[in-house]
């Protein structure tokens, strides 16, 4: 991408105007930051409301950066930018995002996470402090978990993750944020190779997730749900 398929200076008078209007909006934009070489500009906004400082990088080759801070972590999101209009949008997604976004420990149960039988399409599951998700990947992951295993261990770490139930929700119809506290029952079972839970939630919602039996998802699981359901617990 040459020089001229950015127009930065374009770009800087798009965040420059989008800064007036956060201010209004009661946010705390700083002034449009530049690099020295002039190959970089970008913002720092925070709000007394959210979770997170944002911070929004463009470079002129045509990528952006969002980095959402808390005090202790740092999630980054690359983007690729094209068009001054796709630089608006993703400033109003940012700050969108922003404002409901939590950076929080999450625990990696499996990749090969499906919603029922006839989803052949692989996603991972993530169990949070107070839900459990499902994010749904693609076909390529799922080939290759199939072929070689996901590799997810029961003595893996936790990690601090970007956690927006909104945009996990939107994102694709098979994704699932599932609140632990609303739970009304739930059962866990195992098979040779493929285990899974099903739950109903106190509105009635029904939930099913599979997953390969070679993935710990099944044991963690019933380690972190026993505390929550007690006997609703079937495992």
């Amino acid at each position: 991408m040459t020089r001229d398929d950015i127009p930065l200076e374009r770009m800087a008078e798009v965040l420059d105007f989008q800064r007036g209007l956060w201010s209004t909006e009661g946010l705390q934009p700083s002034p449009v930051l530049r690099s020295e070489d002039g190959e970089h500009l970008g913002i720092r906004i925070a709000s007394a409301d959210w979770h997170v400082r944002l911070t929004v990088e463009l470079h002129r080759s045509g990528w952006a950066h969002l980095f959402f801070s808390s005090p202790t972590h740092t999630a980054e999101e690359p983007r690729r930018i094209r068009s001054v209009e796709a630089w608006s949008a993703l400033l109003d997604e940012a700050v969108s995002r922003a404002s409901r976004l939590r950076l929080l420990p999450g625990r990696l149960l499996a990749r090969t996470c499906t919603t029922g039988w006839l989803d052949w399409i692989h996603g991972e599951l993530w169990l949070l402090p107070d839900a459990l998700i499902r994010v749904r990947s693609g076909l390529m992951d799922s080939v290759a978990n199939s072929a070689s295993g996901s590799g997810v261990s029961a003595k893996d770490p936790y990690e601090v993750i970007p956690f927006d139930a909104e945009s996990v929700r939107s994102a694709h119809r098979t994704n699932k944020v599932i609140p632990l506290a609303e739970l009304s029952e739930a059962r866990l079972h195992r098979g040779l190779s493929t285990s899974g839970m099903t739950a109903t939630m106190r509105d009635g919602t029904p939930h099913k997730l599979l997953w390969l039996s070679t993935e710990p998802a099944g044991r963690l699981l019933r380690d972190r749900l026993l505390p929550v359901l007690g006997q609703r617990l079937t495992h």
